[in-house]
């Protein structure tokens, strides 16, 4: 059974509810099925003041935990996004034929390649047999029509007997029939072989390797992949810098560009391969090797949070955002890679704002219970289907 997107939420913060609205009703003491609930509190220091917004009562002792921070803007060069990768395949210096020089991580993929390469041979004889068929078919029948239409004159003028005529134009039919199925067969033969090497095409990008950069790419060149999880790929892009360093090679760093984007993201992983080239002039990279990925380290102005100040609660990510003297409001947020203490914020946060910083895990239960109240409200002012 399939759940709805508001009700899987509802069940989760339900549930986070449940374990921390418990932690807060018997702080300090061990907790029994059948103990009774505990009383209210007078002035609690912290409070639901509405769908979202957490309450704290100025100068209590729980305000003093709170560090209050501001959300700032730094310009960086680290990477937006971390992701691991591979070397898939490398070209060899020297003066050889390029599919010659190539290597590979495996065995397989040296054989679709090797496929491909082939395929590519017979779709460019299959179009210039297409070409030269055409040219050869239209010169005939050319050729046939000018002898038919000089009988039909010579008949008209009685120099010519009938049955000549007839005899060519039967001739023509046949030269015309002929040539469309010899245009036809060309044409066939041009559509398989594309077809074939449009299927190893996408083969070579299953396993790893974008057949554009085969034929671009100069000696002492490495081409990298690495998997990006499709809820990431909005931050990566064709032409953004990156950098790898190799779990063989520890202390180096290699920098490249992303040079392509997969068309369609892996059905089994749901991830979007990215490739792009590393030089390796001195041949250190060998085909198979290992590297964590970081791309994006164009520099940026980013937005930056207190790590300590992001609550993870469900599948989203929140902080508390100053709303008024003692008011917090809970403030989804999309979250990058860490900076030090720091997190990059990717939406939700321009900078400048005040937030809670260290001390924010004290108000989650509080955080959970305001976004279970404001799904109660969304739902009541929901119009059921008729």
């Amino acid at each position: 059974m399939i759940l709805h997107p508001t009700v899987k939420a509802a069940a989760t913060l339900a549930v986070l509810a449940l374990a921390t609205g418990l932690f807060w009703r018997f702080p300090g003491t061990r907790l029994e099925a059948n103990a009774p609930p505990a009383a209210p509190l007078d002035n609690p220091a912290v409070s639901l003041a509405g769908p979202g917004v957490v309450a704290v009562q100025p100068g209590s002792l729980l305000e003093k935990k709170l560090e209050i921070a501001q959300v700032r803007q730094e310009r960086l060069t680290t990477p937006l996004l971390s992701v691991s990768g591979a070397v898939m395949a490398r070209l060899r210096a020297g003066a050889g034929p390029m599919e010659d020089r190539w290597q590979f991580s495996g065995i397989e993929l040296s054989g679709i390649y090797a496929d491909w390469q082939k395929t590519g041979t017979e779709m460019e004889f299959a179009a210039k047999q297409l070409s030269k068929t055409r040219e050869l078919t239209a010169a005939q029948y050319h050729s046939q029509a000018r002898v038919v239409d000089r009988l039909r004159k010579l008949v008209a003028t009685g120099t010519e007997a009938v049955r000549d005529l007839t005899s060519a134009e039967a001739n023509l039919l046949q030269m015309q029939l002929e040539g469309e199925k010899a245009v036809f067969d060309a044409e066939s033969a041009l559509t398989q072989a594309t077809h074939a090497h449009a299927d190893l095409e996408r083969r070579l990008l299953q396993a790893g390797v974008d057949p554009d950069l085969l034929e671009k790419e100069p000696a002492g060149a490495s081409l990298v992949m690495a998997d990006v999880p499709e809820v990431r790929i909005s931050q990566v892009a064709v032409g953004q810098a990156c950098e790898a360093r190799f779990y063989g090679l520890p202390g180096q760093v290699f920098r490249g560009v992303v040079r392509s984007l997969a068309p369609a993201l892996s059905p089994e992983r749901r991830t979007l391969r990215v490739f792009f080239a590393l030089m390796d002039a001195e041949g250190k990279l060998k085909p198979g090797m290992y590297a964590e990925i970081g791309l994006g380290t164009d520099p940026r102005l980013a937005v930056l949070a207190p790590a300590d100040g992001v609550l993870h609660i469900g599948d989203a990510d929140y902080v508390l955002k100053a709303e008024n003297p003692g008011l917090w409001r809970v403030n989804p947020i999309q979250v990058g890679e860490r900076a030090g203490d720091y997190v990059e914020i990717l939406g939700g946060l321009k900078g400048g704002e005040t937030i809670v910083g260290s001390g924010a895990i004290l108000l989650k239960p509080l955080v959970v219970q305001s976004l279970l109240a404001g799904l109660r409200a969304a739902d009541h002012g929901a119009v059921e289907p008729r």
